[in-house]
């Protein structure tokens, strides 16, 4: 048997004073209507979320688990208050979803008496439900991006919130976890997803929308685009290459007239250097008829000067490329906001 000082009996004292009136307002009206539930109380949707709301249930999604563990409270608050476990169901029905329903889909906090104990009462409000004037969305509209912090742009992408934060709390969390966009743009799913509230889902959305930011500053190379110059490079790539963890080595191929055929990537290495094959850079060159190369290749650290093993690497590279006939046009490292060219340092 339930004490009398368990939380689902005080619930359900508080549901039944809150209800008498319905019933008909005598002293000690009975709390049990003629009709049975329409649905079972683990089946309803409104009184599932009404209990998750209190605290009785940990979902609000119909499963097994709910309804053992509802028909435990209801069994124990009968014995406690000697009445039957349908007259205990039908006093939750009543105060979730029947006549006069308190607790429904769109909840009367203003009259209820457990709104110390709710979530929901408890709870943020959601973007939705704030002031037209305060939501994100239409401010960006009707007053431009500058009226909106990046936590409030960030909340537009991320959407939903949960019922303890909304979406712009959410984005803050992301930005004070783990600093400004484009740190935050160095971040997999997976960490993303690591901040209570930020599914796989809503982790995506902020990856793609960086990921949109990164290639829409990023300056385009296409096939046919002749090079003119180191800088012409170095804009494509900057912000493809300036975050990553591990040294990635590019190869650009070029015409006769110095125009692209393609570029790809040859390998990834460590933190600190890449493992680079000339097979694995002339094979393709030779494939595709490249008159010449250009190498591309990151420094984590994002101190593009260059190191001793990138000069020997580069040197080895153009050796090969002497014995079957590529010109190797240059070997640019992009770091932080610069890059060195060694054609342009007289270092090649």
């Amino acid at each position: 048997m339930a004490s009398t000082e368990s939380h689902p009996y005080r619930v359900y004292k508080l549901i039944s004073e809150k209800l008498r009136p319905i019933s008909g307002g005598q002293e000690d009206p009975p709390l049990v209507v003629s009709e049975a539930p329409s649905l079972p109380l683990d089946k309803d949707p409104s009184a599932l979320q009404m209990l998750h709301r209190i605290g009785l249930i940990k979902t609000a999604k119909e499963t097994s688990t709910n309804k053992e563990h509802l028909q435990k409270i209801i069994k124990d608050i009968a014995q406690t208050d000697g009445k039957t476990p349908p007259d205990i169901e039908r006093v939750f029905t009543l105060y979730s979803s029947g006549p006069g329903a308190i607790c429904g889909k769109s909840p009367l906090c203003g009259e209820c008496n457990l709104v110390t104990a709710c979530r929901h009462f408890l709870r943020r409000p959601s973007i939705k439900e704030l002031p037209a004037q305060e939501r994100p969305r239409e401010r960006l509209v009707a007053m431009g991006e500058e009226s909106l912090s990046d936590a409030e742009l960030l909340g537009i992408i991320i959407r939903d919130g949960t019922p303890e934060d909304s979406a712009v709390d959410l984005a803050q969390k992301l930005l004070t976890r783990y600093g400004d966009f484009r740190n935050l743009a160095t971040k997999t799913v997976s960490e993303l997803s690591r901040i209570k509230g930020i599914g796989k889902a809503k982790a995506a959305q902020v990856k793609a929308a960086l990921v949109i930011a990164r290639r829409y500053n990023s300056t385009p190379l296409r096939s046919g685009d002749q090079i003119h110059s180191s800088a012409d490079i170095y804009h494509h790539f900057h912000e493809r290459l300036r975050d990553k963890k591990q040294e990635t080595f590019l190869l650009i191929l070029l015409d006769s007239k110095n125009r692209i055929i393609k570029d790809l990537q040859v390998s990834t290495g460590s933190l600190s250097s890449s493992l680079v094959h000339p097979r694995e850079v002339f094979s393709p060159a030779i494939r595709e008829s490249a008159a010449s190369v250009i190498f591309v290749h990151n420094h984590p650290s994002g101190d593009p000067t260059p190191s001793k093993e990138d000069l020997e690497l580069t040197h080895r590279l153009r050796e090969v490329a002497e014995v079957v006939g590529i010109k190797v046009l240059d070997h640019i490292i992009v770091g932080a906001g610069r890059y060195t060219s060694l054609k342009d340092k007289g270092l090649m």
